[in-house]
């Protein structure tokens, strides 16, 4: 029998976690945990080659319907996730430049390039999903946003990058921000934003419905704070790591009561504001909030 080692780190030192993984229409997949790195990977990893033919479509279709590619629908989309990349922008504004040139590697329907593109000189996206590569090019109508495949399509350096729930899905993450460096300008900036895997949904309240939603054939990688850390400090980076709560304590409430997702916002009227406030303090404080947001430089 072959033995597994963690596809990250190499360590033999690993666990099997039981849970199902979700969109595994193969049923050939199953879910590690590292002891050393702590990532909890996919095993067996799919090739690059298999990755792209599954993102250019197959994939959207897979997780959302095979409507997907409507029009009509791929605006619900962009209206859906443009608040929340509207939160990423102010994010990092401080840190913006109007003469900057920035990319967004991974950029779906083009939200964050639409809210990002007044604030910068040039904006540039990359997308296997030709589709949505279509919509960007016909529905944007913004002259400074730019589209591909890849970043060497564009051939040229950037000052800012950015990676939002993307690095999960990368074969090789090491390598691949080893040739991000040479994408980056002199003192340019990767900022990346990933699941967390100490999620409390996961470490703490040990949700089995979530985590049978949570692990997923598209994610190859679910990293904490260890496992990212060991990534940037693989591929040469000085990084800084801060976690961020998308969700809210209704929605966990709601996944504890009633074990599916919908629960954001479900018990509000309640709760209150600052009831959610103190909770994501303190879950910021555990490192379980549910995304890891980092900032990178050479």
């Amino acid at each position: 029998m072959e033995q597994v080692c963690c596809t990250l780190c190499k360590s033999k030192n690993i666990s099997y976690i039981p849970n199902k993984i979700r969109n595994d229409t193969e049923g050939i997949y199953k879910m590690y945990r590292c002891e050393d790195c702590e990532t909890h990977f996919l095993y067996p990893k799919p090739v690059e080659e298999q990755l792209k033919d599954y993102y250019d479509g197959k994939f959207r279709e897979e997780v959302h319907s095979e409507s997907y590619y409507d029009y009509e629908t791929l605006q619900r989309v962009f209206a859906r996730f443009s608040p929340e990349a509207q939160q990423r922008v102010r994010r990092v504004e401080k840190e913006l430049q109007p003469v900057d040139e920035v990319l967004e590697i991974g950029c779906s329907v083009g939200y964050f390039l639409s809210a990002i593109a007044d604030k910068v000189n040039a904006v540039y996206g990359t997308e296997w999903d030709k589709k949505a590569q279509k919509y960007i090019r016909d529905c944007l109508g913004k002259d400074n946003v730019f589209v591909g495949n890849d970043p060497e399509d564009f051939g040229k350096q950037f000052d800012k990058i950015f990676m939002f729930h993307v690095l999960e899905h990368i074969g090789e993450p090491v390598d691949f921000l080893q040739n991000v460096k040479g994408l980056l300008k002199s003192g340019g900036i990767l900022y990346i934003e990933v699941p967390n895997v100490d999620d409390v949904l996961v470490k703490t309240y040990q949700c089995d419905a979530f985590k049978n939603f949570y692990y997923k054939k598209a994610h190859l990688y679910n990293f904490n704070e260890k496992g990212l850390a060991y990534v940037f400090q693989q591929a040469g980076f000085n990084y800084e790591i801060d976690y961020i709560e998308r969700y809210d304590l209704s929605n966990h409430l709601y996944w504890l009561g009633n074990e599916k997702p919908g629960g954001k916002g479900f018990y509000a009227g309640v709760l209150g504001e600052e009831v959610n406030r103190v909770y994501v303090e303190e879950l910021k404080k555990q490192k379980q909030t549910d995304t890891l947001f980092a900032k990178a430089w050479l």
